[in-house]
């Protein structure tokens, strides 16, 4: 059939013009896609199905409106079904929206579902449509459907029309849940609960979710933005008491999930709505996605008796909190309390407990934050059923009633952005962006329990602190250079008081606090016999070690050690003592280290220290000898050391120790190096320790978080002689001689011929580790030139063995020469310096060419 030009153009323009007004951009995220199971609703529903022609039809699935800053927005969304034999394309489909006044106004897809163009033969497909409305509800605006028509005047013919009746609401009924598509994710979602909580002159709402992820991956609500609704068109933005990323859903998971905003005072807590809207960023608009009626008001209780817990809810997962116990001790005009407040998680998944603010409410109504050193303290994470504490130590004027104060405990700050747009309360209009402030509000008062802290004095015996306890000695305290720290060292004597009873020795924590306010990094405990039961009388000695910046100055220091029992921390042994550490035990010069330990008893012995000289620089080198005392084979016990000048300055050592296991008697070479400036190496002591890991001797191969039982050694650094000759160099353990040595030159060749005899030999029988010495042969010649070869032990030279090694040493001069020597020169490198071992000039063998007969 001809086409008739004019009826073409004008369906060309007429589709043109509807395209027009369809922006294109990507896709928004979340939109509602379907309803789950609902509770009966007195609202009207929606109930609007058009035909559209050969099979398709047309089903309005839900509708709403959202004010923007420009004016208000609605959304619908039709679910469009093919029952036909051929695609059906949605450019030919026309909705609109009549408004109250008359006007008509064409609705455009949402940036999301611009992609959508057709749907197939028995399929189905959702396409949500947004029009710009001065009106506030959805309630009573008409719907209609035109569709692409050639054969009718205008090209659009209308096929159906609804009126959203006056009594509907796009809000799931309080108590019912519906299924939603957020993001691709099916997810159930509950209204659960309302709060509204009046605290520090101020009215808040605490709306809770429950959100039940069906999908396969984790999902999130940190796409959408919540709000609280009121009946009259009000609206508050929410904020995540989870932050601003949300809490994440699991596969499968339901949670519960808070949201808090401020409201005004005279604000009534009836009608009131959780709303979602997403931000379409094409269209610079706020749609709305879902909306749930609130349950009644509660109000929250506060008050936790002494010796009870405080329900709450972490991401989902029921949490117990309480104050375990409290210390008391008093300082001058302050009252110093340590307070242990513990969590235990009774849900099945991990929680995150967060850093909480907390505060101490005395009964006169003054208040005292909490300040915290490190927050990140505060925070900890727990498995499903395990139990853990934080401790607070708060300083309070002496003059307070102790007897009657409570613990205040806030829910934590978060970083939240402005809100999107409310409304004012009489007229509805919109009003301009305001800052969102932080909101922090009390969890729980808790009644204080407490007992007096004992404190501690050095070389002092004091009775157990509980009935089944240790008595107690603090023998040391000790402070100690550390990379770039300092570690603290308290050697601690406890002793079985008892006259039948063994004691068990549990596995320990510890917590160390220096001026009452920092907590020490890195705490451990070392203690041989932990596990063990300690025999009626007896003794054993502890260690707590920890960290600190080594410029801070301590005057006092609390240790609190602790133990697990049935999950639950629980407290050991807490003793106060002055932060002034004792002055490290100085070794007479030849004498041994002595390591004691069981299984790891051995000696280290000072073989020599010299120093390699540098340019700006110079390297200490301690060798020391490691012995084993021990009966049975032992992996010898990891050493650190550290290098002290006289004016307080530390130098790190490097450690060379092989990993090699020990027999009986056996000795294993220990170095310890480290760079120091020109000069410094003459006036240094090494200061020695077993290096600790774990709570307990580190072993090869792990790396050390600690030292103990340290001492110090002075040095006396020796320079080693250079040798006149090639013979009996001390490259320990290795003695290397050069046996035969000797060169030759043929006349008129460029190459001189070079061969040397090395004989190598043990000189101990011990063993050494790698520590990266190189042996380096310098050789000159008679013409000032200088080449350098490194000798590979096990290829250019056999240790221990006898090899001979040929060199050739070429140069274009050497044509020239009819004789001449070379100087050779063997040094031990170490770290880029070089200590001359030996040098020795050997004469070269000239070999003239033959003359011809025919000279003759």
């Amino acid at each position: 059939m001809p086409i008739n030009s004019k009826n073409f153009k004008a369906a060309v323009i007429l589709l043109a013009a509807a395209m027009a007004v369809s922006p294109q951009a990507s896709a928004a995220n979340n939109v509602i896609s379907s309803s789950g199971k609902t509770a009966p609703a007195a609202n009207a529903s929606l109930n609007w199905n058009v035909k559209l022609g050969n099979g398709v039809t047309a089903s309005l699935e839900q509708a709403d409106v959202w004010n923007q800053d420009s004016g208000n927005v609605a959304v619908f969304t039709l679910r469009y079904r093919n029952g036909g034999k051929s695609p059906a394309r949605l450019v030919t489909y026309f909705p609109k929206a009549v408004l109250p006044g008359g006007d008509v106004k064409a609705a455009n897809p949402i940036t999301k579902d611009l992609a959508k163009k057709k749907v197939e033969p028995g399929q189905s497909l959702s396409v949500t449509y947004y029009v710009k409305t001065e009106q506030a509800s959805i309630s009573g605006m008409k719907l209609v459907m035109d569709v692409w028509n050639p054969k009718v005047k205008g090209y659009l013919e209308r096929v159906g029309s609804y009126r959203i009746p006056a009594t509907y609401s796009a809000a799931v009924a309080s108590g019912a849940a519906r299924k939603l598509s957020l993001g691709g994710t099916p997810v159930t979602v509950k209204a659960e609960s309302l709060e509204v909580i009046k605290y520090d002159g101020k009215v808040y709402a605490k709306v809770g979710m429950s959100l039940t992820n069906h999908g396969s991956r984790v999902w999130t609500d940190n796409a959408l933005n919540p709000y609280l609704a009121t009946g009259s068109g009000s609206a508050f933005q929410l904020q995540r008491e989870a932050g601003t990323e949300g809490v994440p859903v699991q596969p499968k998971e339901r949670k519960k999930v808070y949201y808090i905003t401020e409201i005004p005072s005279y604000l009534k807590t009836t009608d009131l709505r959780f709303l979602w809207t997403e931000t379409d960023d094409t269209l610079k608009l706020d749609l709305p996605v879902a909306s749930f009626k609130l349950p009644k008001a509660i109000t929250p209780q506060w008050d936790v008796p002494e010796g009870e817990a405080k329900a709450l809810t972490i991401s989902g997962q029921p949490v117990r909190a309480s104050v375990r116990q409290a210390l008391l001790r008093v300082s001058g005009d302050q009252a110093i309390w340590n307070i242990e407040v513990a969590f235990k998680n009774n849900g099945k998944k991990s929680v995150t407990i967060p850093a909480y603010d907390y505060a101490i409410k005395a009964s006169e109504g003054s208040l005292y934050p909490y300040e915290a050193e490190d927050r990140g303290a505060l925070t900890i994470k727990l498995s499903p059923g395990e139990e853990r504490a934080i401790t607070l130590d708060m300083a309070l004027p002496a003059q307070l009633d102790q007897e009657r104060l409570r613990l205040r405990m806030i829910a934590p700050s978060g970083e939240y952005g402005t809100i999107g747009k409310s409304a004012d309360q009489e007229s509805g209009s919109p009003v301009a962006p305001t800052e969102m402030a932080h909101i922090n509000l009390p969890l729980a008062y808790f009644s204080i329990p407490y007992q007096t802290e004992r404190r501690s004095s050095i070389g002092v015996e004091y009775p157990p602190q509980s009935p089944q306890g240790f008595a107690y000695t603090l023998e040391s305290i000790q402070r100690l250079p550390w990379q770039d720290t300092d570690l603290v060292v308290a050697k601690l004597r406890l002793r079985n008081p008892h006259e039948t009873n063994s004691i068990l020795l549990p596995e320990l924590t510890a917590e160390v606090i220096a001026d009452e306010k920092v907590l020490l990094s890195a705490p451990e405990v070392i203690a041989e016999e932990q596990g063990s039961r300690i025999a009626p009388g007896a003794a054993t000695e502890v260690y707590v070690m920890a960290k600190i910046p080594y410029t801070n100055d301590i005057q006092t220091l609390r240790f609190r050690l602790s133990t697990q029992q049935d999950s639950a921390k629980s407290p050991f042994l807490t003793w106060t003592a002055s932060g002034h550490a004792q002055s490290v035990e100085r070794l007479e010069q030849g004498k041994p280290y002595s390591i004691k330990t069981a299984g790891k008893r051995s000696e280290l012995q000072e073989r020599r220290t010299i120093i390699y000289e540098g340019t700006d620089s110079d390297i200490i080198y301690s060798e020391f000898t490691l012995a084993s005392s021990e009966q049975r084979r032992i992996q010898a016990p990891l050493m650190k050391g550290y290098f002290q000048g006289t004016s307080g300055q530390i130098y790190e050592a490097e450690t060379v120790q092989p990993e090699t296991p020990l027999q009986p008697g056996a000795k294993q070479l220990v170095t310890f190096w480290a760079r120091v400036p020109k000069g410094a190496g003459n006036d240094l002591q090494l200061a020695l320790g077993t290096a600790m890991t774990g709570n307990k001797l580190a072993e090869s191969g792990t790396e050390a978080t600690g030292i103990m039982s340290v001492k110090k050694l002075t040095l006396n650094p020796i320079r080693p002689a250079t040798s006149r000759s090639l013979t009996q160099l001390d490259w320990y353990p290795y003695n290397i001689s050069v046996t035969k040595l000797a060169g030759s030159l043929q006349e008129g060749s460029p190459t001189i011929s070079l061969n040397l005899t090395f004989d190598v030999k043990r000189t101990d029988s011990i063993t050494a580790a790698d520590a990266g010495h190189k042996l380096i042969l310098t050789i000159k010649d008679s013409l000032g030139q200088t080449q350098e070869r490194v000798l590979t032990p096990g290829t250019d030279i056999q240790v221990p063995g006898t090899r001979t090694v040929s060199l050739e040493l070429t140069d274009e001069q050497y044509k020239r020469l009819r004789g001449g020597w070379l100087s050779l020169t063997l040094s031990d490198e170490f770290q880029n310096e070089r200590i001359i071992m030996g040098s020795q000039t050997v004469n070269l063998t000239f070999y003239p060419n033959s003359v011809p007969d025919s000279e003759w």
